[in-house]
């Protein structure tokens, strides 16, 4: 009985202390100045943090759910497609100088980095350009 207690106690202080790291990493990624989205598989926003939702003049959770492409032209997605999946998806990462359209029809100068997860998913990475 005691085995098992021990057992117990030390994977719940394996999950606490996972769960803190995740708190941590939230955190950071929250408050980065940077805008940082992760996309599902199928193009589509998982997570956004305060930076990039603000970068493209949205508000907070409105990209929730939508495709990459609602901040490009068709012009633009195409080029992505044919130019920038192609590499991501040798390489694992691609990384330029953009425009994209905020959601008032402004564009935004920017730098973009995306980088594939595991699971067909993308990390994106953008920083303001004047």
């Amino acid at each position: 009985m005691c085995e098992k207690l021990d057992k117990l106690r030390l994977l719940t202080e394996q999950m606490d202390s996972k769960l803190e790291f995740i708190d941590k990493l939230m955190a950071a990624l929250d408050t980065s100045n940077e805008g940082i989205a992760i996309l599902n598989k199928e193009g589509n926003y998982l997570y956004l943090n305060k930076a990039h939702e603000e970068m493209f003049k949205y508000n907070e959770g409105e990209m929730l759910g939508k495709s990459w492409s609602i901040l490009y032209s068709e012009e633009k997605v195409k080029y992505f497609i044919d130019n920038v999946f192609p590499i991501i998806e040798k390489e694992g990462k691609w990384s330029g100088d953009d425009v994209a359209i905020c959601k008032d029809g402004s564009l935004q100068n920017e730098t973009v980095y995306l980088t594939a997860l595991p699971d067909g998913g993308l990390i994106c990475t953008c920083i303001k350009r004047d």
